[in-house]
């Protein structure tokens, strides 16, 4: 990474861990904790993040898109553990190859009992994904610019005045509900620290996940 990169990341990570939290975020009795993790890569094409279109097998949330991620298993020293420990088991990258640089927003899912914990990774220049077939269906790598250049397609769903749903398209399917949430909050903030504009959903009423 060069100077002005990594001053981005920090920056990135310093707008993230300061945010709320999520006034939706209610009661977490009866919940159950899960952690995914968002990784970001720097490479010829800038900042980048990769998500996962999991596939037909999975027992919870089959073929959606998502982030690495799974429910907290006995040995997992904590949450952040698990998103690691997902990330190797999911995409084959290794703990060594990547660097925590702040937990985000917890999110709750409202298809199921989940709340996701998602915690932003650096993902070394030179590591390699190797998706699990069993698991990763397919593997996105979304450049942060694409996006701002309205190659990747952003809709959302109003449920009432001011609260939107987003639904990110890509051409493996559409990430929405809890996973898009959080896509969306690192595009905020990476808007943010990047002074560039950030673009209004086009609003449909096509809900993706009924």
């Amino acid at each position: 990474m060069t100077p002005d990169s990594t001053a981005e990341l920090d920056a990135l990570a310093a707008a993230i861990a300061a945010l709320p939290a999520h006034p939706e975020l209610g009661s977490q009795v009866g919940r159950v904790q899960a952690a995914v993790a968002v990784p970001l890569h720097h490479g010829g094409r800038g900042w980048e993040t990769w998500a996962i279109k999991r596939t037909d097998g999975m027992r919870h949330h089959p073929r959606e898109i998502a982030f690495p991620g799974g429910q907290r298993d006995e040995g997992d020293a904590d949450l952040l553990d698990t998103a690691l420990r997902e990330l190797e088991e999911e995409l084959g990258i290794g703990r060594d190859q990547v660097r925590a640089l702040c937990g985000m927003r917890p999110v709750p899912t409202a298809t199921s009992r989940f709340t996701l914990n998602p915690y932003l990774v650096l993902v070394a220049a030179g590591a390699v994904a190797r998706p699990h077939a069993g698991e990763v269906a397919a593997l996105i790598r979304m450049p942060l610019a694409d996006f701002f250049a309205g190659r990747v397609p952003y809709r959302a769903v109003e449920f009432s005045p001011g609260r939107l749903s987003p639904i990110f398209d890509f051409e493996v399917g559409s990430m929405y509900g809890a996973s898009a949430h959080v896509l969306e909050e690192l595009l905020r903030a990476y808007a943010d620290v990047s002074g560039v504009a950030y673009p209004k959903p086009e609003l449909t009423d096509r809900i993706p996940w009924l």
